[in-house]
């Protein structure tokens, strides 16, 4: 009996070490403590026009949550932005930078082949497992809006 709680405490222990942040249980003006507290250290933080910042922080699989809070700290909105939806939001011409605040940093990143630049790609998840590819020249701005490929199996994210 008692291996038997203690395979029971072992195990609820090990899938406790397994949970992955998400900001779904984040609600709006929570603190910049809050939200790492909830979320961990954040991968790469990006500064907002109004003062605020916008954090990047990896999620469960192939998911990137990005929390922006305003000048105080506090924040106002939270979105995992791998998806169809938030690809729409690439067009040609946006520098490497204004890629990275709406994307977040991607999985992969590639020589461009010929004609330079680099091909950066984001995997991610759908009803298929895909992955969202972006050129960006040498001059580092998004040579179009991207293309969504398929994978015959995911990556998982690290």
């Amino acid at each position: 009996m008692k291996k038997l709680v203690l395979s029971g405490l072992f195990a609820a222990l090990v899938l406790a070490g397994c949970a992955t942040p998400s900001a779904s249980s984040l609600k709006p003006g929570a603190t910049t403590a809050e939200i790492r507290a909830t979320m961990g250290t954040e991968v790469a933080s990006y500064a907002l026009p109004d003062g605020g910042k916008r954090l990047e922080f990896r999620g469960a699989g192939a998911r990137t949550y990005m929390v922006d809070v305003d000048a105080s700290g506090k924040m106002t909105q939270a979105v995992q932005v791998l998806n169809t939806d938030n690809f729409r939001n690439v067009k040609a011409g946006m520098t490497r930078d204004q890629l990275l605040m709406t994307l977040g940093q991607p999985s992969n990143v590639a020589p461009g082949g010929r004609q330079g630049g680099q091909v950066l790609s984001w995997n991610f998840q759908n009803t298929q497992c895909q992955w969202f590819q972006v050129s960006v020249d040498a001059a580092g701005r998004t040579t179009g809006p991207g293309v969504s490929a398929m994978l015959p199996a995911c990556m998982q994210a690290p």
